[in-house]
């Protein structure tokens, strides 16, 4: 009976309180091996239980998320996003550091933060970098990120105008170029060189400002009909080159048609008719007509200066229409033009006598159509050397205000002239040749102040028969 209680007792004793149990057998009878007073083990065993060491309680700290920073730069944008391992929002701010340089910091925003790359960067590889600073380091950890990117040229636009697109052959005309770079910041310098060209012919070149414009006259030379110019922007150290194509019409030009050999015709002679066909750049081809009357005399190409000539043979007195026609060719257009020719009697020369007698010893050059001696105090009127009219009598400038000698040409004609010079004093049929020197009427018994004195009747002639660009001819010392 013992022993069972003994059982229940032992199964009762914990692992800490097994020592002082162990104690207690010491106390046992050697001979059995138990106890020699079962009260005092179960005593023993309370003991052991009540004083046994109770469990610790450790705390631990909850661990961080890891914040996971990406960085991106798209256009002139620099993008940060901030994760977190365990999808715990992440709170901070973010600097951006540009190739070492540290810009402005940037609160995050759900998760983002962003910034501009700053304007003027130079082209070229650059490197960001991003330092994310939590605001609660215990909840999230800090975290950077670095990328590399390279900033690129601006990418440019030209537009290009030559005049209103539809240019004469042979004008002048502005071509303007504009630049832009959509993509850079403002103010980017656009300055650069122009160039246009026609197929492999360069035709224009300049240079745009920094504001990206440029105008230049242009000659154009090309043929009527469509032309495709390619128009190219050389670029600069922050913008791309660039080449559009441009369209231009060009059209035919007018000729202006000039008519020679109409003037100071006599009765009975020929007169040669020139039709002078006159364009710009280039001289104009292709084929012209001359009428006389309404009778076509002459239909052919014009030489290479633009002429084509026609003779009238003895030419009847009277007043007739001399018409010009113009075909046009590629470059010009076609024209017509009308001129008259009045064909007069030769004037019968009232000293066909003295005539005769200065021609056998003429000393006035026959490129001269004037002559004046002033020695012999006459003049005449002479056609390729031969005298026509005269010599008639003059007078000359007085003392202190001769008549120079020379050749000279007739620059001036004014039918009833009156000095300005010498208080209106009128000057009929004046000729002028030698600044305010002219043939005109006045006094055969006073000398002049240089001016060539005739009668009425020579005044007349002269006047009616020299011509703007004709030479006189004046030699000799007059007698007073």
């Amino acid at each position: 009976m013992l022993g069972r209680r003994l059982n229940r007792n032992i199964k009762f004793i914990t692992a800490g309180a097994l020592c002082v149990a162990l104690a207690a057998c010491s106390g046992a009878d050697s001979s059995t091996g138990l106890p020699t007073n079962a009260g005092t083990l179960t005593s023993s065993s309370t003991s052991a239980v009540s004083n046994a060491t109770a469990p610790s309680v450790v705390s631990v700290a909850p661990v961080a998320a890891t914040a996971t920073v990406a960085v991106s730069v798209d256009g002139g944008t620099v993008l940060a996003k901030v994760s977190t391992s365990s999808g715990v929002a992440a709170g901070g701010t973010v600097t951006f550091s540009l190739d070492g340089t540290a810009l402005a910091p940037v609160a995050l925003a759900d998760g983002q933060a962003a910034t501009g790359v700053p304007a003027g960067l130079p082209v070229g590889d650059h490197t960001v970098t991003v330092d994310f600073v939590s605001d609660n380091a215990a909840a999230v950890s800090n975290g950077s990120a670095t990328v590399g990117f390279s900033a690129a040229k601006a990418s440019a636009m030209i537009t290009a105008a030559f005049g209103d697109g539809v240019v004469r052959y042979g004008d002048q005309e502005d071509f303007t170029i504009t630049v832009q770079a959509p993509s850079a910041p403002a103010g980017t310098d656009l300055s650069g060189h122009v160039t246009v060209h026609d197929g492999d012919a360069l035709i224009a070149e300049g240079d745009t400002d920094p504001s990206g414009q440029a105008s230049f006259g242009v000659l154009n030379r090309a043929d009527p009909g469509s032309r495709t110019l390619a128009v190219s922007y050389s670029g600069n150290a922050a913008v791309d080159a660039a080449t559009i194509a441009l369209t231009v019409q060009t059209t035919q030009t007018n000729a202006d048609l000039a008519i020679a050999g109409t003037d100071d015709v006599l009765s009975g002679t020929n007169a040669t008719i020139t039709v002078d066909v006159i364009g710009t750049p280039d001289t104009p081809t292709g084929t012209a007509t001359i009428s006389y009357d309404g009778a076509q005399i002459a239909v052919g190409s014009i030489d290479g200066n633009g002429k084509l000539s026609a003779t009238v043979p003895a030419v009847i007195a009277g007043d007739h229409r001399v018409q010009v026609s113009y075909a046009g060719d590629a470059r010009f257009e076609p024209n017509t033009a009308t001129a008259a020719l009045s064909a007069r009697d030769p004037v019968a020369n009232p000293n066909a006598a003295g005539a005769a007698a200065a021609q056998s010893n003429n000393p006035c050059p026959a490129s001269a159509s004037a002559c004046i001696d002033l020695a012999g105090e006459r003049s005449w009127l002479q056609t390729g050397g031969q005298i026509t009219y005269g010599p008639v009598p003059i007078t000359s400038g007085a003392a202190g205000s001769r008549t120079r000698t020379g050749t000279f040409s007739v620059f001036w004609l004014h039918k009833n002239h009156k000095s300005s010079l010498f208080n209106n004093a009128p000057m009929p049929n004046s000729v002028f040749f030698d600044n305010d020197i002219a043939f005109h009427q006045g006094s055969l018994s006073y000398q002049s102040n240089g001016c060539i004195h005739l009668s009425w009747d020579a005044s007349e002639t002269y006047f009616n028969t020299l011509s703007v660009g004709d030479k006189v001819y004046v030699w000799g010392a007059p007698p007073y």
